[in-house]
């Protein structure tokens, strides 16, 4: 497809349900959910995922509990980080322990934890949303 071209388009010519869906670039790990269907097609899309409602009520989709402190994301984790301790901090906004203490630089975001997780927690972008303030406050 051609660059640019709007990811309704796309949707539409691949025939892609059209009820309430939700729209993923890239993959089921480290994919990134899409607020609108007018977000064009970029070099850097590899690939478009597209889940119906039905298909996201499995999961409670948007629907977070707190950690039960099973360890799932921890056993998942291939840089052997502790995800659960990363998550808890991120909430109280502790960035600052989060890069000198547990190593948040480590983390590539492969999104293991996430998957994993069985309260739904969105370690990753917690994560993420941390880098993000930490590189601000270094410049």
């Amino acid at each position: 497809m051609p660059l640019g071209t709007p990811l309704s388009f796309v949707l539409d010519f691949a025939g892609a349900p059209t009820e309430s869906r939700q729209v993923i670039l890239g993959g089921p790990m480290m994919g990134q959910a899409i607020a609108t269907l007018d977000t064009p097609v970029t070099k850097g899309v590899s690939g478009v995922l597209v889940f119906r409602k039905t298909d996201m009520a499995a999961r409670d989709a948007g629907k977070t509990y707190p950690c039960i402190k099973c360890g799932e994301c921890v056993e998942s984790c291939p840089m052997g980080l502790n995800p659960s301790a990363l998550g808890m901090l991120a909430g109280k906004r502790q960035y600052d322990t989060m890069g000198s203490d547990y190593h948040l630089g480590d983390c590539f975001e492969c999104g293991c934890c996430s998957y994993v997780c069985p309260s739904n927690i969105p370690l990753v972008q917690q994560f993420r949303v941390a880098k993000q303030v930490l590189r601000e406050k270094a410049a």
